[in-house]
């Protein structure tokens, strides 16, 4: 019985952060969604599923902030590790006012800081690395 009080806990942590993001951070949460899985998509292959599913699934941003230890090593078997190094700096930089300032301290939390990021503009950084 112990095993359920920890997994209530955290579906009720889960719905409450939900409820407290607004429509502007909900938008950022999905271009982050669709970022990570325009990456997977250019291997073009079933690979990845899983975490494509985790990503897909992922109830908050901090879910895909985890996820991106996993998305690093999947880009890295199928591109190489600096083109997968370049893209999760991109994806990493998005992250940017939607989790909390102690959890991603280095990304610059302030006003507008994270706010112009596109996924259309992520997609051609990603296709035409520097």
């Amino acid at each position: 019985m112990s095993w359920l009080i920890p997994g209530l806990a955290h579906r009720l942590g889960s719905l409450r952060a939900h409820r407290h993001r607004g429509p502007v951070q909900e938008a950022r949460i999905e271009e982050i969604r669709d970022a990570m899985l325009a990456v997977l998509d250019e291997s073009g292959d079933d690979r990845f599923l899983g975490l494509k599913t985790r990503i897909r699934y992922a109830v908050d941003a901090r879910r895909m902030w985890d996820l991106r230890s996993e998305l690093m090593k999947a880009l890295a078997s199928d591109q190489g590790e600096a083109c997968a190094s370049k893209k999760l700096q991109l994806i990493t930089s998005m992250f940017r006012d939607v989790l909390p300032k102690g959890l991603a301290s280095g990304l610059g939390h302030h006003a507008g800081s994270g706010t112009g990021w596109q996924t259309t503009q992520l997609q051609e950084n990603f296709t035409n690395p520097e």
